[in-house]
This record gives C-alpha cells, structure tokens and sequence, in this order.
C-alpha cells in the first residue's frame, strides 16, 4: 500500500513497493519541464532529525516531461527493524541536488513533509 495525500503525506507499509509521481511549479505558477539528464532526488530523514537520513533514492530524467515517476522497491521501504506501530519520518524532493539544488517538496510554512511507515508482518513463522 502507498497513498499520498492532499498534504502531501506519503503513507506506505514497511516491505512494500510502489510508485511516486513528482511534478513541479514553476515561480509564476505554471509546469515544470524536466529536461532530460535532470536529477529528482527523494531524501527520507528521521523525523526532527535532518542529519539522520534513512533513505535516498535518485532518478535521472530519460527525456523532456512534466512529471516523473519514482519507483519504490520493497528493500527501499524496509526501513529501519521491524515495527508494531507506524513511524513518521521526515521527507524532502530535490531537483539536482548536486550542481543547482532547488526544493520541490519540503519543509515549508505548514510543516514538515511527512513520510508514514506502516509495519509489516514478518515473513516467517515461529516453527
């Protein structure tokens, strides 16, 4: 399960994967185009701790487009041990992060962008 919503809260069950779609607003307020070659980075940190980042995840860009989709792996959402209650994490969305960084989704004037994990049940049994 991943749902993200209104406030842009990702919501996902620890082990799970799925898919992210990230668009942008330019300052006047129209669309975004990523260009090819871009970099749109997903940092994941604990909550009120930006130092401790838990999960990065880089996509490049393969052509011109309004959006990019970002794919979760089940080993990228397996964050931390297991869990028996949800943990919120921090989370933030760079576009080129490493030559010209400019935030598209982050800590802003109403708060935190928060990313839910959800427990999942481990995947043996007692025996």
């Amino acid at each position: 399960m991943l749902k993200i919503d209104n406030e842009k809260r990702i919501r996902i069950t620890r082990g799970d994967s799925g898919t992210i779609v990230f668009t942008a607003q330019n300052n006047d307020g129209s669309d975004h185009e990523f260009q090819a070659g871009d970099i749109v980075r997903l940092k994941v940190m604990e909550k009120k701790d930006v130092t401790d980042v838990v999960l990065i995840k880089d996509i490049t860009v393969g052509e011109n487009c309004y959006s990019v989709d970002m794919g979760l792996n089940s080993n990228e959402t397996r964050i931390g041990e297991y869990i028996n209650a949800p943990v919120t994490y921090w989370y933030e969305v760079e576009l080129n992060p490493d030559t010209n960084s400019t935030t598209i989704i982050g800590y802003d004037e109403d708060g935190a962008k928060e990313f839910i994990l959800y427990p999942e049940g481990k995947n043996e049994s007692r025996g």
